[in-house]
């Protein structure tokens, strides 16, 4: 299992645990993006496949029949020449098809981020939450340390947000 499904079947399995509304559906258009995602990424080797094929029997017909590039009337060398053409346009157009796919399955993690941080926010929870004390507990210990140790401490607001806790603060 690669690095981006693991990534995926996390996000799936935590939007799972919510209870809130439009999950069924952001559920649903995951596995479409993925479906799609995996039939254009098949689709790409195939033809990928089939021009690697064309090439190498134009090769081959080359050694084989040497007269086949002055004159080119032979039937299976024309054909060779249309499947790989073929072959390249339609690589092409599954490159592009396959790319927009997984920018397409990169939005969708990112709305499954924003779901879960949704879910998780202090407003959005039922129940009191064990992570963060009440702040007059905060306080009393704030005041505390900043007595005992007579330097200045950092107040600490009661309730953060998931997105305040996960973010860099400046050390400057």
């Amino acid at each position: 299992m690669s690095k981006r499904q693991k990534q995926t079947a996390f996000l799936k399995s935590l939007v799972l645990h919510g209870n809130m509304e439009g999950q069924v559906e952001l559920q649903e258009r995951i596995n479409k993006a993925e479906r799609d995602e995996l039939c254009a990424w098949r689709a790409l080797w195939l033809v990928s496949l089939l021009a690697f094929f064309s090439v190498c029997s134009i090769c081959y017909s080359a050694v084989l029949i040497p007269e086949s590039f002055q004159s080119s009337s032979h039937v299976v060398v024309k054909f060779f020449y249309g499947l790989g053409l073929a072959s390249v346009i339609c690589a092409v157009a599954f490159l592009c098809f396959w790319l927009w796919c997984r920018g397409v399955l990169n939005r969708l993690h990112e709305d499954c981020r924003r779901f879960v941080m949704a879910m998780l926010e202090p407003g959005e929870r039922a129940g009191d939450s064990t992570l963060f004390p009440p702040a007059s507990e905060t306080e009393e210990e704030s005041a505390l340390f900043q007595h005992e140790h007579r330097e200045p401490a950092a107040v600490v607001p009661a309730h953060q947000t998931y997105s305040q806790l996960f973010t860099f603060r400046k050390t400057s």
